[in-house]
């Protein structure tokens, strides 16, 4: 950074953003974990997208946010330092107040943690639906958790009467679909991808946003009665419905982990499972969606965090009602 401190740089970054936003209402604010998040955007057809996207916890505009995002498209060229000159060179620097990283033709990600401001930029021919809807969310939100007392993990969480599991399955492993079936059925319902989870303490798991992801087969079996937000086409055009007239809980606990695994098995099936194998992808899933696989501290905070929870599989049955039913009976008898 040379002679510049990161405060600085940001305060450059912030200009720039001032510079583009449109006029007129581009940002809006949510409640998570407790805490008043402003999302902010420089065109407002991003935030009236996005805020549709986080349905059902937003809050009034003259709340005073605890914690701000940023999230804009500009040629990161523009805010490298003279020895980024390579086309592929990535740059990071980090001090007490903050971390950069900048990645030409990918984007830029920042955390001022005197402002506690955190930066989403992507280059401007990426695909506006993934920095929007997707992954930029998802590292925005896991940087603020970071330094917030939380865990974002890619997982989802269900319980009954007071009692949760984390589902845990890499994409296609049925974890969204059992998790959907799961609220349709009236489980105490948390998330079906991404979850909030406390770093001390007794584990227990929060909610992000109110939306649900199904395959679209699935949903014309489910039959879910939610308005379609998006449809995801980097991901088989995956359906994004609005969950926010289903009843949510604040906090479950976690009592322990299942993998789902789609099977050919008449009656499903519930056992323990190899715990390694499954905490590995759990972790291993979670830092690819955040973006740290290359740093090793969020891969030991958390194994200790989930390491000592019984862990199971459940085989799963191709008829969805005895998946839900079969889980439903382990939460109440077994844990």
């Amino acid at each position: 950074m040379g002679k510049h401190t990161l405060s600085e740089y940001f305060r450059y970054v912030d200009k720039r953003i001032a510079e583009q936003r449109e006029d007129g209402d581009t940002s809006f604010k949510i409640s998570v974990c407790g805490q008043i998040i402003e999302q902010r955007f420089t065109l407002r057809a991003h935030a009236e997208s996005v805020k549709k996207y986080m349905t059902g916890i937003i809050v009034g505009n003259d709340v005073k946010p605890d914690a701000v995002f940023y999230y804009w498209t500009e040629d990161v060229k523009a805010y490298e330092p003279p020895q980024a000159a390579s086309e592929t060179a990535v740059w990071q620097s980090k001090d007490e107040t903050g971390y950069i990283r900048v990645t030409p033709g990918y984007g830029m990600v920042g955390v001022d943690y005197t402002e506690n401001t955190y930066y989403f930029c992507r280059e401007p021919r990426s695909n506006p639906e993934s920095m929007l809807y997707g992954h930029a969310m998802i590292v925005a939100f896991g940087l603020w958790a970071k330094h917030s007392g939380l865990m974002l993990l890619h997982s989802a969480c269900v319980g009954v009467d007071g009692k949760g599991v984390l589902l845990s399955a890499r994409g296609g492993g049925g974890k969204s679909t059992l998790a959907v079936s799961c609220l349709l059925g009236g489980f105490d319902f948390v998330a079906d991808d991404y979850v909030l989870v406390n770093k001390e303490g007794p584990l227990k798991a929060m909610p992000l946003y109110r939306t649900v992801s199904l395959n679209q087969d699935m949903a014309a079996v489910l039959k879910p009665d939610m308005e379609i937000v998006r449809i995801d086409h980097d991901r088989n055009d995956k359906l994004m419905l609005d969950a926010s007239g289903f009843s949510y809980v604040n906090e479950l606990p976690v009592d322990a982990i299942i993998c789902p695994r789609v099977s050919d098995v008449d009656e499903p099936e519930i056992r323990k499972t190899n715990p390694g194998t499954v905490l590995v992808k759990l972790i291993d899933s979670t830092a690819s969606q955040l973006g740290v696989f290359r740093d090793p501290e969020p891969y030991r905070i958390m194994s200790q965090r989930l390491i000592g929870k019984p862990v199971y599989e459940i085989l799963l049955s191709r008829v969805l009602e005895k998946n839900r039913d079969a889980l439903r009976k382990f939460i109440s008898e077994e844990l």
